[in-house]
């Protein structure tokens, strides 16, 4: 069972950075910290099973971290209009829709470890990075990994092709060039292992 997140914000470049935190104690002496990114992509569940399997170990501080984007309300319709006052209004809907992000985000995460705990490992801490659009996510990872320094960043490749990434950038190619640590890159599944994971489930 999980506590409750705690919320913290930092700023950074003058771009607001808001960061969710779940741990369990630490109850192990560990030889390394593996930062494992995970996204809503379909490639996350072969990330965490690639993991897992094959580089996890029961002495690793795994730390999940899971990046979402957060917009403010900046014009509500009709809040000009009788008693209604703007600033309480969309000061309201704004900490409303921040909720909502963080508490979608903390449930994914939460999803993410149980299925990492289902291939033999777990995850000891949690980590949100709710950040404002001004910023990006391939970008607040990089940041978060540059603050904890971890041994190992490991994150999973969506396949896009050289088209792809030369119009919408690649998130895998950006912190693998910018992160200040060593940085793993999980390719998708070939068809072959697709075929054999479904056979197996």
């Amino acid at each position: 069972h999980y506590s409750h997140p705690v919320i913290t914000s930092h700023e950074k470049q003058d771009l607001r950075v808001y960061m969710a935190s779940e741990a369990t104690p630490d109850s192990k002496d560990t030889t390394r910290t593996v930062v494992v990114s995970v996204d809503d992509s379909t490639t996350t569940d072969h990330v965490l099973k690639w993991c897992a399997g094959r580089i996890l170990t029961s002495k690793d501080k795994v730390v999940l971290v899971h990046a979402v984007e957060h917009s403010d309300v900046t014009f509500l319709p009709g809040s000009e209009i009788g008693s209604f006052s703007g600033g309480v209004v969309m000061a309201d809907v704004n900490e409303a829709v921040r909720k909502a992000a963080v508490e979608k985000g903390t449930k994914f995460l939460q999803e993410c470890s149980k299925k990492l705990s289902a291939e033999g490992s777990g995850a000891d801490e949690l980590k949100l990075l709710l950040i404002h659009p001004s910023t990006s996510v391939k970008g607040a990872i990089c940041d978060y990994t540059g603050d904890i320094k971890p041994d190992l960043l490991v994150c999973g490749s969506r396949g896009m092709g050289a088209m792809g990434r030369a119009f919408l950038g690649s998130t895998s190619d950006y912190l693998m060039h910018n992160a200040k640590c060593s940085t793993m890159i999980v390719k998708p599944p070939s068809s072959s292992e697709e075929l054999e994971a479904k056979s197996n489930e």
